[in-house]
């Protein structure tokens, strides 16, 4: 056993990620955000990415067998957290 620290879980780094994102929308969403169109879809973008990942992290925990096909997590079935 050593002392060196583990290499970060990709998937807590995605949802770090994603926090981090919806950190920097959520003040863009107020009433009173003066917006150009460009920053609005670069956050609209951010936040398809973060769920999309969020969405995928949520379907391996419920149902770690894998997806056919591999699934890019824009298209993938979301089957394994809708059903019962």
């Amino acid at each position: 056993m050593t002392d060196e620290p583990r290499p970060p879980d990709p998937q807590q780094r995605q949802l770090e990620s994603a926090a981090v994102v919806l950190g920097l929308a959520r003040p863009m969403v107020h009433d009173d955000a003066c917006l150009t169109a460009d920053q609005l879809r670069w956050i609209a973008r951010r936040l398809v990415e973060s769920l999309a990942e969020v969405l995928r992290i949520a379907a391996d925990r419920c149902d770690p067998t894998p997806e056919p096909g591999g699934g890019d997590g824009y298209n993938s079935s979301i089957r394994s957290i809708t059903r019962p």
